[in-house]
């Protein structure tokens, strides 16, 4: 009984002889949730471009010049093969967004750091198009070591995309889906 006791004993203290860190040991140059809300907030500018030539000027800070965007929402769309680059480069991506009409109705659901280098923004649309369905989604954003956005992966709900701004779902010939 009391050898058990003993070995019990000293499994507790070697366990936490390798348990992980305290807190005070992760690195201190993690982003911030401060930050990472102020990124998607400033993000946000761009795809609203209430203001074109201010949402121009924050894209051009707030992207990195080897920014690319991954979306097989999007390519599916276009009608695209997927598991490509939906944008490869800054300029490319903002003259897309600046020359399409603005993103309104713009909600966020959640802004969540994820690791230190990378933001995953949760959010719902519900002004595209006809407005008849809310659009909803997440964008993972990766940043570079000065808090620029390099690389987003984005991935909604396509067929209400679709739907409001004017395609046609077409169901297979055979009994409806249930």
């Amino acid at each position: 009984m009391k050898f058990s006791l003993i070995a019990a004993a000293a499994c507790t203290l070697a366990s936490s002889a390798f348990a992980a860190p305290a807190w005070s040991a992760w690195p201190n140059n993690c982003l911030a949730q401060s930050t990472a809300t102020d990124i998607v907030n400033q993000y946000i500018t761009i795809l609203n471009h209430y203001d074109v030539k201010a949402a121009n000027a924050t894209a051009q800070t707030l992207l990195a010049d080897d920014y690319i965007e991954i979306s097989d929402s999007i390519l599916s769309l276009e009608g695209q093969p997927l598991n490509q680059t939906t944008f490869a480069g800054k300029q490319l991506y903002i003259n897309g967004v600046l020359n399409a009409p603005p993103v309104e109705g713009i909600s966020t659901l959640q802004v969540l750091v994820a690791g230190c280098d990378q933001i995953l923004w949760q959010w719902v649309f519900t002004g595209i198009g006809s407005k008849v369905a809310q659009v909803k989604g997440f964008n993972l954003f990766g940043l570079n070591a000065q808090n620029q956005i390099k690389t987003v992966h984005l991935e909604f709900n396509s067929i209400a995309w679709g739907l409001d701004t004017g395609y046609q779902v077409i169901f297979p010939p055979g009994p409806p889906p249930s």
